[in-house]
């Protein structure tokens, strides 16, 4: 495909809480690695997944006018993750660059298959089933299933060795969403460096 563009509603399920943390906001893919989410609300802020980088930029809270009539400046809080140096969390985080690149050699690489088609066939929908084949993936998650229509995933779970789920409904997705130049960094240079 040669992007995607999608809203998503997120609910994660955490044994520790008694009610589910639920976000909303867009999701973003550019071919082959750049990934944005952008969760809107309850808390915003931009996880940008690109060259082996992950960027996590947090607004602060807006500084007061120097002046009366003066705007306020809107600064960010970047963290970044080099996953060259995190093993732990790399193979997560790959993971769902090929996913959305539809790298099935690398998906393979890394986890047992299970591909179904949903009858009736003529529908176009399908599921499908991740299971870590070792560790350090494994230690982590359980598995991941992932269902949707065509080219295009409408709903992702996430179920940890922990029991803990998160369960991504995506909405109005696109899968032949087409960047322009500006757009490209308008999106995904946001939290660049």
């Amino acid at each position: 495909m040669p992007g995607f563009e999608a809203r998503f509603e997120e609910e994660k399920t955490l044994a520790l809480l008694a009610a589910p943390l639920a976000s909303r906001g867009r999701l973003f893919f550019a071919p082959p690695s750049t990934l944005l989410r952008r969760v809107e609300t309850p808390n915003p802020h931009d996880i940008l997944i690109r060259e082996h980088i992950v960027r996590i930029a947090t607004p602060l809270a807006p500084a007061a006018p120097a002046r009366i009539g003066a705007p306020a400046e809107s600064a960010r809080s970047i963290e970044t993750i080099d996953l060259a140096r995190r093993d732990d969390v790399r193979p997560l985080v790959e993971s769902m660059l090929w996913i959305f690149a539809g790298d099935l050699t690398q998906l393979e690489s890394v986890y047992s298959l299970d591909y179904r088609v949903l009858r009736p066939a003529e529908s176009g929908q399908w599921q499908l089933r991740l299971v870590p084949r070792a560790e350090p993936l494994a230690r982590l998650i359980r598995e991941i299933a992932i269902s949707g229509q065509g080219l295009a995933a409408d709903r992702l779970e996430i179920t940890e060795t922990n029991g803990d789920k998160t369960t991504t409904k995506i909405l109005d997705p696109n899968p032949e969403r087409r960047f322009a130049t500006g757009e490209l960094e308008d999106l995904f240079g946001l939290v660049a460096p």
